[in-house]
């Protein structure tokens, strides 16, 4: 029997008995979801089996983009859509997004003149990206790179009838899984319950209205029942397993297209590179805190999420086609130092052959009431960055739902715990006038990495600090601070998820075995329970041999 500490125990010990809302699912869509009807005042209960943002959401390629490839398909209102999205984002949360350039090679004329028109377009899209923006995060606006502009940017590029290049900006989400749970706890902070490492094991449609959920914390073992008006499936791909629990039959059919990423050493510059792989689908060279992200494949998926691993032969053939268009890289299994996969969960239209990459994003809501379940939710596909404009319009039809007239949404405007701020170098000055004692490099970490949560990490004491394998200092009070306040139940949670201090590669063996001392210390953790937490983050940086 595994060590459960007393915090674990009785974690449960607030949750009530009844809700106006449950959310399956603790990814982005959920989160947003959550925030957004708590907002409006509904008691929400979020439920997410495994951590937060352990799912679809931390397989992004950490970008905040408007969508340029899906103004070839014409769909011009889901791009100014995530062009929109893509600055409240921005007004709400600006410690979370960085400014990136994205560079797009050039070979041909006509080439760049299809790619001329689509920049203006994408410009005149965004004409609103910078209004009520910090400037520390305005987007300037595209630019054409010459040829020798273009070699100097990005050095190991195949000059083979190379033109120039088109350089626009999104934005960089450094740490989405952090982002996520953001989203989750400033909802928490407002009255809403969530928890990670509960599992909904049955869902009944009570007679008299809404629904029975009996939900089982794998942490503790403890089985409860709840019950509740809404049930909204956010479950990403496991939606269709939450349907046929409650006996939904869907018309539409859920896909699962697979991406996977590598994180290199650095190969590239400041600016993230697009390049065009042999089978005319694209790959993104992101710079990423001193290392280099490299991705996305997109295949379906057919078998079981529970069981998704990556395997290695993926991860050669994705270095391959990096290899293949990125000339000196030459990169090796050796050069990869963490990689992280995830399933899409797409909405198939029944008639649809088009592949997974060029199915489109769109989300897709639906209510099952015509299939007799009324009150019953589903939010399928969709992106990260269009996610809180999803749960407006899910929160919109509950609202019409549950009361006859919709309230008002605030998530354009509300800032998350850390967006709290007016600039960053107002943020900062403040900082260092509250706390003279701090170091300026240490205020200006903090102040970037959380925002205004820098405020309570700097208000606790800590003197000790830990390197981790890209340069970046983290320090013993933010360490503090995540694993007291965010939630962290496995040392995964917390390398992986909540910090970032895992996700550039293994630490070095000093630091990290401080580290999860520090960590095993503050959770209450005996001798056994540390070693097999250890063991868990260990097996995270090994992939499956096929």
């Amino acid at each position: 029997m595994k060590h459960i500490t007393k915090l674990e125990n009785s974690r449960l010990k607030n949750l009530k008995s009844e809700y106006d809302i449950i959310v399956i699912g603790g990814g982005i869509t959920g989160a947003n979801v959550l925030w957004d009807a708590t907002l409006r005042g509904y008691n929400c209960l979020l439920v997410e089996k495994n951590d937060y943002a352990s799912g679809t959401s931390q397989a992004t390629s950490k970008l905040i983009h408007g969508g340029l490839r899906y103004l070839k398909n014409l769909e011009f209102a889901l791009v100014r859509e995530s062009l929109s999205e893509r600055r409240y984002l921005a007004k709400i949360s600006p410690h979370a997004v960085r400014p990136m350039g994205f560079i797009i090679p050039i070979r041909s004329w006509f080439q760049r003149i299809q790619l001329f028109l689509g920049m203006e377009l994408y410009n005149a899209l965004s004409f609103d990206r910078n209004k009520e923006i910090e400037p520390d995060v305005q987007l300037p606006r595209y630019r054409w790179n010459s040829l020798g502009e273009t070699i100097y940017k990005v050095l190991g590029l195949n000059r083979k009838s190379l033109k120039g290049s088109f350089q626009y900006y999104d934005y960089a989400n450094p740490n989405p899984e952090k982002h996520t749970t953001e989203f989750i706890l400033s909802a928490k902070e407002k009255g809403a319950h969530a928890f990670n490492y509960l599992s909904v094991t049955t869902l009944k449609k009570q007679n008299s209205g809404g629904y029975t959920v009996g939900l089982t914390d794998s942490i503790s073992g403890k089985k409860v029942l709840v019950s509740t008006k809404v049930v909204v499936n956010s479950a990403g791909p496991w939606a269709d397993v939450i349907e046929s629990m409650t006996g939904v039959t869907a018309e539409k059919k859920l896909v699962r297209s697979k991406g996977i990423h590598a994180v290199v050493r650095n190969i590239c510059g400041n600016e993230c590179v697009v390049l065009s792989k042999r089978d005319g689908s694209h790959l993104f060279v992101i710079p990423w805190r001193g290392k280099t992200i490299v991705g996305t494949t997109d295949t379906a998926y057919e078998e079981d999420p529970d069981v998704f691993k990556v395997k290695q032969s993926e991860i050669v053939d994705l270095l391959d086609e990096v290899n293949y268009s990125f000339g000196f890289a030459k990169l090796t299994l050796k050069d990869v130092d963490y990689y992280y996969g995830g399933l899409r969960p797409l909405v198939e239209d029944p008639g649809s052959t088009e592949g997974t990459y060029s199915a489109s994003r769109k989300s897709e809501i639906f209510h099952y009431e015509k299939e007799g379940f009324p009150g019953f939710f589903s939010a399928l596909g969709g992106k990260y960055t269009t996610s809180r404009a999803v749960a407006e319009t899910l929160v919109n039809a509950i609202d019409l739902y549950s009361k006859g007239t919709k309230s008002t949404c605030v998530t354009k405007f509300t800032p998350l715990l850390g967006g709290r701020y007016q600039s960053l170098k107002e943020l900062t000055n403040e900082l260092e006038f509250k706390f003279p004692k701090a170091p300026g490099s240490k205020i200006d970490t903090l102040a970037r990495r959380y925002g205004s949560v820098a405020w309570k990490i700097l208000s606790s004491e800590g003197n000790d600090s830990y390197r981790i394998p890209n340069g970046e200092i983290y320090y013993e009070e933010e360490v503090e601070y995540l694993v007291n306040h965010e939630e962290i139940f496995h040392l995964t949670d917390f390398y992986f998820r909540r910090s970032g201090v895992g996700t550039v590669g293994a630490l070095d063996s000093s630091e990290r075995i401080r580290l999860d001392k520090k960590i095993a210390k503050l959770l209450g953790w005996n001798a056994d329970r540390t070693k097999e937490e250890i063991k868990a983050v260990d097996q995270r940086y090994k992939w499956f041999v096929d």
